[in-house]
């Protein structure tokens, strides 16, 4: 007599139901069974006593295989180890704000031209769009994705749907690097946007290989409270061997309190931050990015080791310089095509190295696109 058998799959580090397992069975004398878990993370089967061999298998988690005697009705849980993330490498190939992809569909929040992508979007896609989406970054030889998880949350996302977008870019062989707050979708208030980014953490902790404390950071939070969330969240993230970086307003290459240097910024975040995602400021000319205060050729020499800071970030290597968003507003606007774009982001890429005691360092890529 068959007897209803429930096969419950959760992550390993957080107990989280699995959806979309493929839970196989094959029994000694009743051979080959399988099916797929739900939303829940359970499959349910309707299954005669023998002796099986189970197999759980998802594209995101190592794949299992196990003895099973199952002869009464239950509950089986199961739960699977993720794949390990692979290490980012520092220079950025990325772009968060300019690749176009004829018959895209539009999504909401999105630019007037449906063609645009705008990565941090990325979960908005259906899945074969999706597909697409990675192939065209693939071809152009991007491999860093800049998400949200605010845009995310505000969309509907939950924390395990979020990570598993994530976990479907590494998988594919990019580094997904979300944005953990924004003042569009957060409170001006630090606990409050501890509030919002407590829940996902445990899902994206040693999910994702970089990690950014948040959107434009300067402009809707003070000092201290940039700080706060740099120590709260750096530390679990770097554990687990990600890098974390900040973001910051236009122009802006730190975020100090009233009085203090750079230095008084980045000397206390050695060991926590990676660098800084940088944004340029959108009326500058090409030559004024480079040399203007807050801009390449300044935080360069900065990272270099002039000026008090640190020449080593704690990890080995001085802070990193990422030309980040250059022209996202112009290409969201339709005032810029995907090529000038591209130019602009290896002009970036190609400012002359700075010299220091940190030795000759330069712009450590680009999520603004560049030439190939």
């Amino acid at each position: 007599m068959s007897e209803l058998i429930v096969f419950h799959v959760q992550d390993s580090r957080n107990n989280a139901p699995i959806e979309g397992v493929l839970v196989q069975g094959d029994g000694d004398t009743l051979g080959h069974w399988q099916g797929v878990t739900n939303p829940c993370g359970d499959f349910f089967a309707q299954l005669d006593p023998d002796h099986y061999t189970l197999t759980y298998s998802h594209p995101l988690y190592q794949t299992l295989t196990m003895p099973a005697d199952l002869a009464r009705s239950g509950i089986v849980a199961q739960a699977l180890e993720a794949i390990a993330v692979a290490t980012a490498p520092r220079f950025w190939k990325g772009n968060m704000c300019g690749i176009r992809l004829p018959g895209a569909p539009a999504v909401a929040g999105g630019a007037a031209d449906p063609t645009l992508i705008l990565s941090w979007f990325y979960d908005r896609y259906p899945s074969d769009w999706r597909r697409r989406i990675q192939d065209a970054w693939r071809a152009r030889g991007y491999t860093h994705v800049l998400l949200s998880w605010p845009d995310a949350r505000v969309a509907g996302a939950t924390q395990e749907s979020f990570a598993g977008i994530c976990r479907e870019l590494t998988v594919a062989g990019f580094y997904p690097c979300p944005m953990l707050c924004s003042k569009d979708h957060d409170p001006r208030d630090v606990n409050g946007v501890i509030a919002n980014i407590e829940p996902v953490l445990p899902s994206l902790v040693g999910v994702v290989p970089l990690a950014c404390i948040g959107w434009e950071l300067s402009l809707w939070l003070s000092p201290t409270d940039v700080q706060t969330l740099i120590d709260r969240y750096a530390p679990p993230f770097v554990a687990a061997g990600a890098r974390v970086y900040v973001h910051f307003q236009q122009g802006y290459g730190s975020f100090q309190q009233p009085g203090k240097t750079v230095a008084d910024f980045w000397n206390p975040n050695v060991g926590k931050l990676t660098g800084l995602l940088h944004q340029k400021i959108v009326a500058q000319t090409r030559e004024q990015y480079r040399t203007d205060s807050g801009g390449l050729v300044d935080m360069l020499q900065r990272f270099a080791g002039h000026f008090n800071v640190a020449a080593d970030s704690g990890f080995g290597h001085p802070f990193d310089l990422v030309a980040l968003e250059i022209t996202a507003t112009q290409q969201f606007n339709g005032q810029m095509s995907e090529a000038d774009g591209d130019r602009l982001g290896q002009w970036a890429i190609d400012t002359p190295p700075q010299n220091g005691p940190a030795g000759l360092v330069g712009v450590s890529g680009s999520c603004n696109g560049f030439q190939r």
